[in-house]
C-alpha cells in the first residue's frame, strides 16, 4: 500500500484550472475579420451581468525585490491609484524598463453570462471595449424586438465583430431575433445557481456560485451598484431565426 504523505492542498498550483480552456471570452481575442455569436443569459438581478473596474497589479519579488506583474485586481468602482497598480512599460527601450510615477489606466468592464453558439456552452463575456458595451446597450433598448423570456433568457443573438488591428480596431454589434431552444431553457434551470459574477469582487471564481451562510442561505444583501441595462420582460414578436441556439 502506498501512502499519501503531503497533504493534498502542498501539491496544488492555487490556480483555477479546467479540462478546457476556461469560459470566459473577450472580443480582442478576435482577429481581424472574425465573429463570434452569443445568446445572453440572466442580468443583474440575478447576479448574471455586472460592471466594474479592472487594473493591473504589481507586487514586490521575494527575491530580488523588484515589481513584477501581478495579475489583474476587480473593483466595484474606479480604484484611483492603489499601491499595488502596475506602472507603465516603455515600450521604446530595448530593455522594456517601468516609468516611475506613470500607472496603466484602470478598465471599465462588463461581465456578462452568456450560450456560445461556437463552443455551445455557458461562458462569462468579459468586455472591456466601451463601443461595445454602448451599442449593447442601445439594442437593450429596443424592447418591442429584442426581448426575455420569464426565466431570464434573451431572445436574440447578438454578433460581435472585429474589423481591423491595433489602433485601427474597431468592434461591431449585430443582434438577430431567435427563438429559445428547450435544451437552452433547461440548462440554464440547472446551472444559473452555480455562476455569480459579483464573485469577481470577491476574488472568487463565478463559476463557485453564491457563498451562502451556516443557514444555506445566500451570503450579503444584492449589490445596487454597477449595473448598466436590465432586461425588460415582453411579449415576443414571431422569431426571425428559428436556428437551434
Amino acid at each position: 500500500m502506498t501512502l499519501q504523505v503531503l497533504p493534498p492542498e502542498l501539491l496544488a498550483d492555487n490556480k483555477i484550472t479546467t479540462q478546457e480552456p476556461q469560459p470566459y471570452w473577450k472580443p480582442s481575442s478576435l482577429k481581424d475579420g472574425e465573429s463570434e455569436e452569443f445568446r445572453l443569459l440572466g442580468c443583474y438581478e440575478t447576479g448574471h451581468a455586472i460592471t466594474g473596474w479592472q487594473y493591473a497589479s504589481e507586487i514586490q519579488d521575494p527575491k530580488s525585490g523588484d515589481l513584477r506583474f501581478n495579475g489583474y485586481v476587480v473593483t466595484r468602482t474606479h480604484p484611483g491609484t492603489p499601491a499595488d497598480i502596475a506602472r507603465e512599460t516603455d515600450w521604446s527601450k530595448p530593455d522594456r524598463p517601468k516609468i516611475d510615477g506613470s500607472y496603466v489606466k484602470p478598465r471599465r468592464f462588463l461581465a456578462w453570462v452568456a450560450t456560445s453558439a461556437a463552443r455551445g456552452r455557458l461562458e462569462v463575456l468579459f468586455i472591456e471595449q466601451k463601443s461595445i458595451r454602448d451599442q449593447i446597450t442601445e439594442v437593450l433598448q429596443e424592447i418591442e424586438d429584442y426581448t426575455w423570456t420569464e426565466e431570464g433568457l434573451a431572445n436574440f443573438s447578438i454578433k460581435i465583430s472585429r474589423k481591423g488591428a491595433g489602433l485601427e480596431t474597431s468592434y461591431s454589434i449585430l443582434p438577430k431575433v431567435r427563438k429559445v431552444p428547450e435544451k437552452v431553457v433547461k440548462e440554464w434551470q440547472t446551472s444559473r445557481d452555480s455562476i455569480w459574477l459579483p464573485n469577481f469582487f470577491e476574488g472568487k471564481d463565478p463559476f463557485d456560485g453564491r457563498a451562502t451562510d451556516e443557514k444555506g442561505l445566500p451570503a450579503g444583501g444584492q449589490d445596487k451598484r454597477g449595473a448598466v441595462v436590465a432586461p425588460t420582460v415582453t411579449t415576443a414578436k414571431p422569431e426571425e431565426d428559428n436556428t437551434e441556439f
